[in-house]
């Protein structure tokens, strides 16, 4: 389980890649790991619960989803997943990671959750991420990011803009952040964009 963190995004249109990369280089943040794609198919019931209390605002609350970096069809049983829990709770953000999961029979069979019940796959997420460290900070840029309705290969929707994320345990860094980049603070989740951009809900 991660230790509980400070989490802030930003949306960043595509126009406007160049002034990331200048913020970037003029603090001098180190790249951590190589770019690399990763592809997130998110689990919800019936009626949306995970959605819903994410809009709302509602604590506690949970996205549930396993995850690749393979490109390779997610059927291959060669792919290696994990299964991901986001938690927001009263005390804070945190996630739980198992990895080397048997994603097959989570696909088909669904997963039990203590909040939402049964919960199956309802959306495929894709996308581009760069990995950079500055003052302590943990930040990621994702690109190219596309959306799916969950095994259905005819609807795929490409958002427009990209996203910024900052983590951190520590407040006065994350203050740096706010006061030196001129991007739009979000509460953006690809999960509820998705759900909303495929009209699932």
């Amino acid at each position: 389980m991660d230790s509980f963190r400070i989490e802030n995004k930003y949306k960043v249109e595509l126009a406007k890649l160049d002034e990331v990369y200048k913020f970037l280089g003029d603090n001098s943040a180190e790249e951590l790991y190589p770019k690399r794609f990763i592809k997130s198919i998110y689990f919800d019931n019936d009626i949306f619960s995970s959605y819903n209390h994410s809009i709302e605002g509602i604590v506690p609350r949970k996205k549930t989803r396993i995850r690749t970096y393979s490109r390779d069809d997610i059927y291959n049983k060669k792919n290696l997943f994990s299964l991901e829990n986001k938690i927001n709770s009263v005390e804070g953000r945190y996630k739980t990671v198992k990895k080397n999961i048997e994603h097959l029979k989570l696909l088909n069979q669904g997963i039990y959750d203590n909040n939402y019940g049964l919960i199956f796959p309802k959306v495929e997420i894709s996308y581009y991420r760069e990995y950079y460290s500055l003052f302590n900070l943990r930040i990621t840029f994702d690109t190219k990011i596309d959306y799916k309705i969950f095994n259905e290969k005819s609807l795929k929707i490409n958002f427009e803009e990209c996203v910024l994320e900052v983590k951190s345990n520590n407040l006065d860094n994350m203050n740096y952040i706010d006061d030196n980049i001129f991007f739009m603070k979000t509460r953006f989740s690809k999960y509820c964009n998705a759900v909303e951009k495929l009209n699932l809900i």
